[in-house]
């Protein structure tokens, strides 16, 4: 069985299993990972175009007999009975018994190669990233991930070679440029590979706390960890860095000496941050107070200026 060097198959964090409405898209066979659909009476080779937790889509070359009592064959070693849900155009989807971990069986993807051959390929995530080219920023969502690139949904008009920087929760600023753009999505390939050491531990994150995408707006929300009642309410997308790592998050509140805000990232109190605010720049600021919501409240070192105040809430 294949285990190549650049696999083609897509690996999903989403629970969902894969339909036949992926079909459409383009794909070279011969690149995806091959498997073995094995029954009672059905040992039938086929490639394994996509995996999630619930599922997987195969191309196969030959019909199916069996529906029901089979298992499917990894080139890791791995065995996952299941059953076929549907079938068409030479593709199928088979069902899991149980869902798999799918972070988990990448890393025995890549425990079976030799160090210097192992790649991670593209994993579907739907993450909030912030996007930037030149001057213009945008907080948006990922669609896909790989060691050397992104797949991410855009309102900015990008061009082939623009060059942009992708902001993941938790990993360094990306630097890369566009390779394709069509309508609201675009394609970027990053000037510098992502190591799979550092992606894998990422990815086991991102799979156990996910982000989902947000939009901006202001809101009046009737509490929160600022006591002052004059504080300006928001729910405006933000960055914060702490350390060499940038987290995308959710600006809830802010005062000229506080700002609160919601994250999944693992502050505790007393963490030294760098705030970027909207329209401003930004300052730093140390964690004081944090609650069972994900809401952090921090103080700036250095107090805003009432105009920067009046071109957040803007």
């Amino acid at each position: 069985m294949r285990q190549g060097l650049a696999s083609s198959t897509i690996f999903s964090l989403s629970g969902e299993a894969p339909g036949a409405q992926m079909l459409a898209e383009p794909g070279d066979h011969a690149a995806f990972d091959s498997a073995v659909l094995v029954g009672e009476t059905t040992r039938l080779p086929c490639s394994l175009r996509k995996l999630s937790a619930a599922g997987a889509m195969l191309h196969l070359d030959d019909e199916i007999v069996e529906s029901e009592g089979l298992h499917l064959a990894l080139a890791n070693g791995q065995s996952l009975p299941g059953r076929i849900a549907w079938t068409e155009q030479g593709a199928a989807g088979f069902l899991f018994e149980t869902p798999i971990d799918v972070v988990s069986t990448l890393a025995r993807n890549l425990a079976c190669l030799p160090a210097e051959r192992r790649s991670v390929p593209r994993v579907e995530l739907h993450q909030t990233i912030c996007v930037r080219r030149g001057n213009q920023v945008e907080f948006t969502r990922s669609r896909n991930l790989s060691q050397g690139g992104c797949g991410f949904e855009t309102d900015i008009a990008l061009q082939e070679g623009d060059p942009v920087q992708i902001n993941f929760d938790g990993l360094r600023p990306l630097d890369g440029v566009v390779k394709w753009s069509q309508g609201s999505f675009a394609g970027v390939a990053f000037g510098e590979d992502l190591p799979w050491q550092v992606l894998m531990p990422w990815l086991r994150q991102a799979q156990q706390t996910p982000s989902h995408h947000t939009r901006m707006a202001v809101i009046q929300e009737p509490t929160g960890l600022i006591p002052d009642k004059q504080a300006i309410r928001l729910d405006v997308p933000a960055r914060v860095r702490e350390g060499v790592r940038w987290w995308n998050v959710k600006l809830r509140g802010i005062t000229p000496q506080l700002v609160e805000f919601e994250s999944r990232a693992p502050f505790a109190n007393g963490a030294q941050l760098w705030i970027s605010l909207p329209n401003i720049g930004g300052g730093p600021a140390s964690v004081i107070e944090t609650d069972d919501r994900h809401r952090f409240l921090c103080e700036f070192r250095l107090p805003l200026k009432a105009g920067d105040l009046q071109r957040i809430g803007a």
